[in-house]
């Protein structure tokens, strides 16, 4: 019961995010969370008669990250789609995979990734962030324009952010941001 009145009080589904919406790290220990989220609770039970705020947190790479995978796959690492042959958490296409590749080639480095590594979480992520070391556009810009530069690029290809087509893709990652009060 007293879960069911975090989520209503703070917005978010318990199970995915509670710990975002008190700013803490995947790292917390569960008992600390636990614990944190109780003390909330006891002190809206005490005054039930005031409006609780809840306190927006700047966004930071993790969390704008999360908010890709939660956008592009709600999370599922065995999310597929067949009409864009796109696959896993980040919804990689093989021309993604050819262009993370050949980003490695210009650095020259050794790692090469295969259309079966888009099952890979982990590789998933390390492929996008290949990619989004290679926005440098960003200089004066904030954090959060960068965000948008990389999702739209991610959405788009590598004029992603001047094309129409991905502010709608930017929207849903925003709103979604909002749902889990982030400070944009």
């Amino acid at each position: 019961m007293k879960y069911t009145i975090a989520k209503a009080i703070l917005g978010v589904p318990v199970t995915l995010g509670i710990g975002m919406a008190f700013g803490l790290k995947d790292y917390t220990p569960v008992s600390e969370q636990k614990q944190i989220i109780q003390q909330v609770i006891d002190s809206l039970e005490q005054t039930k008669d005031t409006i609780p705020i809840v306190k927006y947190r700047t966004l930071n790479w993790d969390d704008f990250l999360e908010t890709i995978i939660w956008v592009e796959s709600r999370g599922q690492d065995s999310a597929y789609n067949p009409e864009e042959n796109a696959v896993g958490v980040l919804q990689i296409r093989p021309i993604m995979v050819r262009e993370v590749n050949r980003v490695l080639r210009k650095h020259k480095s050794d790692l090469r990734f295969t259309l079966e590594d888009r099952w890979d979480r982990q590789k998933s992520i390390d492929m996008f962030d290949i990619m989004a070391e290679e926005v440098y556009c960003c200089i004066g810009i904030s954090f959060r324009e960068y965000c948008e530069v990389v999702a739209r690029k991610w959405n788009g290809g590598g004029r992603g952010h001047k094309k129409k087509a991905t502010l709608e893709y930017w929207q849903r990652i925003e709103n979604k941001m909002n749902q889990i009060n982030l400070e944009l």
